[in-house]
């Protein structure tokens, strides 16, 4: 293994670790070998799911805690993880409506959330 699969592994069990304490309501029985961006992405969709059901609930609240959290990082890999493995996937869902994900993001990922006007619709 190279010094840049340690780092990926290293990164992806960090997020994966504050991912399980920070959400305890998400489970994934998945095996997830395929990355960290496929795995955000399998959360993300749990995620949408879950807004599509509820207004609100401890899942959803908790889960904007560990996004806003993770944005909040100085090291680009988390971020691009964040923006192609949550953002992304957050506002091309054609069932959420974007000003409420605006809310619930801090104003860094906010940013990176409007952005995606420019490629998208």
């Amino acid at each position: 293994m190279n010094n840049f699969e340690e780092l990926d592994n290293i990164i992806s069990k960090m997020i994966k670790d504050k991912l399980y304490e920070m959400v305890p309501e998400y489970s994934n029985e998945k095996n997830n070998e395929d990355g960290i961006y496929f795995f955000m992405n399998e959360f993300t969709l749990s995620l949408i799911d879950e807004i599509e059901q509820s207004q609100s609930n401890k899942f959803i609240d908790n889960s904007f805690k560990f996004i806003n959290h993770l944005g909040e990082s100085n090291n680009l890999e988390i971020l691009n993880i964040v923006k192609v493995g949550v953002l992304e996937i957050l506002y091309t869902s054609e069932n959420l409506k974007r000003q409420k994900i605006e809310k619930l993001l801090s104003e860094k990922l906010r940013l990176i959330f409007r952005d995606f006007s420019k490629h998208y619709y």
